[in-house]
């Protein structure tokens, strides 16, 4: 069918919203539908791409349009997303999917069969109360389809809140493209360290780079690569550890060349704390699903992942991972420590976390679960059709 994804994502940049985007985009294609993207033309931090689908590493199948921003503050992040709603609506698709509530209510309004994707409450949301108040009226329309979701917290609150969507709400968690394992990983330095461990993604409050500094300055013979990360939060950690020889800083690598880092660690580490930041400043521990998660799994390497419930929607511990309490900087050594010290059991936590991965987690299966309102996923589960 034809599809119209809208998004208020910034496009290209180095958020996770958008590399989710341009994936699903892909994803949709790539199940058949004709895929246009309509996000809003923005200055983008990435200004020196050229080809923005090769820049996320996603097959150019699918086209981007950007709606102009007027330069009105937040008013303008209003109108834009109202515009790329009545500009969705008028290329007469099949279906609109997307992940602005703006964009989906006037494209709704307008006619169109609509499915919105939500990965908070609405009142966490940049504006509030008026995003709440706008997604009351979108769930009332007639041309809206359904809610899709990313975990089962998120949606018992919609249900919740909104007793009339019970039973029709769709929980899709995050995916990843599967990892060619036969990508030439890179060479770290030290090569003779006992334990290659690394972190990849964004140095954001409560995303535990806390934790791994203390890690990397008990665990001498261990050591850690950081993948990620602003300018400014590298440089500031980089000073914070300069004393420290068993951690390096990487910076910023573009999607595309980050199986080549992945499949060059022994472990991988997703540190969570218990407040979690977005880029917009949002707690969003109870309800994420988070990209990092996935593509780990996707790299069949063992993973220690901080023992919270939305991970545990996710990982089982001793199973596809080591889980070990977000505050509890001994339960990471030992985690470490064991795996440092027993390949096997590294080896097969990986093999299992990528086995699982690849019968539920890809973009493919995501984008066809997300379409089928008889699909469901239930705690602790997967994916299943009544």
């Amino acid at each position: 069918m034809d599809l119209v994804y809208v998004a208020n994502s910034v496009v290209p940049s180095r958020a996770a919203n958008s590399m989710q985007v341009m994936n699903m985009c892909e994803a949709f294609a790539d199940n058949g539908h004709d895929v246009t993207l309509l996000v809003p033309d923005r200055d983008a931090e990435l200004s020196d791409v050229d080809d923005v689908h090769d820049y996320y590493d996603v097959a150019p199948t699918f086209e981007i349009r950007k709606c102009t921003r007027p330069n009105l503050s937040s008013a303008g992040t209003f109108l834009v997303n109202y515009w790329i709603g009545r500009e969705a609506a008028a290329m007469d698709p099949d279906l609109v999917f997307g992940r602005s509530v703006v964009a989906c209510y006037f494209a709704s309004l307008t006619g169109a069969r609509t499915v919105f994707e939500s990965h908070s409450p609405m009142r966490e949301s940049r504006f509030g109360w008026l995003e709440e108040a706008i997604f009351s009226r979108l769930i009332g329309h007639e041309t809206f389809e359904h809610l899709v979701v990313i975990s089962d917290a998120l949606r018992e609150y919609y249900e919740a809140a909104y007793p009339h969507l019970a039973g029709t709400v769709v929980v899709a968690r995050d995916a990843a493209d599967p990892v060619d394992t036969s990508v030439q990983p890179v060479a770290l330095e030290p090569a003779d360290a006992a334990l290659q461990v690394g972190y990849v993604g964004n140095l954001y409050e409560g995303r535990g780079m806390e934790l791994v500094a203390s890690l990397a300055r008990r665990l001498s013979d261990v050591h850690f690569h950081v993948v990620g990360g602003d300018p400014d939060d590298v440089d500031r950690w980089q000073s914070t550890l300069a004393d420290v020889e068993s951690i390096t800083f990487h910076g910023f690598v573009p999607p595309g060349e980050l199986d080549r880092y992945r499949l060059a660690f022994d472990v991988q580490v997703a540190p969570y704390q218990h407040d979690v930041a977005t880029n917009a400043g949002h707690n969003t521990v109870r309800w994420m699903s988070p990209l990092k998660i996935f593509e780990y799994m996707a790299a069949g390497t063992a993973i220690v992942a901080s023992d919270l419930p939305a991970i545990r929607e996710i990982l089982d511990d001793g199973e596809t991972a080591l889980l070990a309490d977000a505050d509890a900087v001994d339960e990471w050594m030992d985690a470490l420590v064991r795996l440092r010290d027993e390949p096997d059991l590294r080896s097969a936590l990986g093999v299992r976390a990528r086995a699982d991965f690849l019968e539920n987690y890809t973009w493919e299966q995501r984008a066809k679960e997300v379409l089928r309102p008889e699909t469901r996923v239930v705690a602790g589960g997967h994916a299943h059709a009544p």
